[in-house]
Formats: C-alpha cells, sequence, structure tokens
C-alpha cells in the first residue's frame, strides 16, 4: 500500500454530468452488542437464527429486539425457524464494502415463518429467474470455521 496514491488526494472527475470524488474510508471499531449478544453468539457457535418474542402481546421479531416496541415490556429468547418467504428482492451490482466482495449478488426481504417484520437478507438461488415475491426459502450456514458471528453468516436458498 505504500505506492499506492491516496485516493482523496486525487481531483474529482466528471462523468455523464456528475462529479465523482475519489474516497476511501476505514473505520476499525468493537462494537457491543449488548442485550442482543445472544443472537451473534448463536449464529456462530450453533448456526441458529434466534429471535424475541413480546410475552404480552405475543410478537415475534427477527432482528430481536429486546423490548417490545408496542407494549414496551422485556423480550423473551425464542429460536426462529430457518424458513420464510421473499417479500422483495434485487439484484446488487456493487459492492460498498469488504462485507460483501462478489458481485453481482441477490438480496431481499424475508419474512421468517412466526415474525411479524421482514428481514433484509443475501439470498443465493442456483437460478435467479425463480426469484418472486412469495417464493418459500430456507436459511443455509456458512461452514462452522468460517462463520464470524456477523449477519453474513448465514443466507438464504429457495426451498426444494
Amino acid at each position: 500500500m505504500p505506492d499506492e496514491i491516496d485516493p482523496r488526494l486525487e481531483p474529482i472527475r466528471e462523468k455523464e454530468g456528475a462529479a465523482l470524488m475519489p474516497d476511501r474510508w476505514k473505520v476499525d471499531y468493537l462494537a457491543s452488542m449488548g442485550e442482543l449478544s445472544r443472537f451473534y453468539i448463536e449464529l456462530k457457535e450453533n448456526a441458529r437464527l434466534m429471535g424475541t418474542r413480546c410475552p404480552a402481546c405475543g410478537s415475534v421479531y427477527f432482528w430481536p429486539r429486546s423490548w417490545c416496541h408496542d407494549c414496551y415490556v422485556d423480550c423473551e429468547w425464542v429460536e426462529m425457524p430457518p424458513r420464510g418467504t421473499i417479500t422483495i428482492f434485487g439484484r446488487v451490482d456493487i459492492s460498498l464494502s469488504e462485507m460483501r466482495t462478489e458481485v453481482p449478488f441477490y438480496q431481499g426481504g424475508v419474512l421468517l415463518e412466526g415474525a411479524r417484520y421482514p428481514v433484509i437478507a443475501i439470498l443465493k438461488p442456483a437460478d435467479p429467474a425463480v426469484l418472486r415475491a412469495g417464493l418459500p426459502v430456507q436459511a443455509e450456514f456458512l461452514p462452522p470455521e468460517e462463520r464470524t458471528g456477523r449477519t453474513r453468516d448465514f443466507y438464504f436458498v429457495p426451498e426444494e
């Protein structure tokens, strides 16, 4: 990297009427997941999707929440089924972070069975032409040695 020119020192360039500004962002930090730590630990150690349920109204949240946003009651942990349906999807042709380097890739809203809201997740269909709203999908996980306890440790594939 010493021979590399810092892109922040390069002038902007124009393309099709837009100014393109070279830049580089790199921020290293540690973030505590606090009350939601169990979600990440279960993902890494046991390849399980964990959500939370409100004991008062029964709402099930995935991504988990520590308290119900309707009842303001502390939620309890529940294991989520690895199945759901696609609510919306799209193809992504750029990668803006090291989290996802291969392009294109697909992502979409997935509503897990029993969950109140869909979540945005990576979709890995063998044939992208099969993607559609309402398509049943199931979670698959990276091998144990590749899991890091982050949301990229799992993705959804069409059910067979």
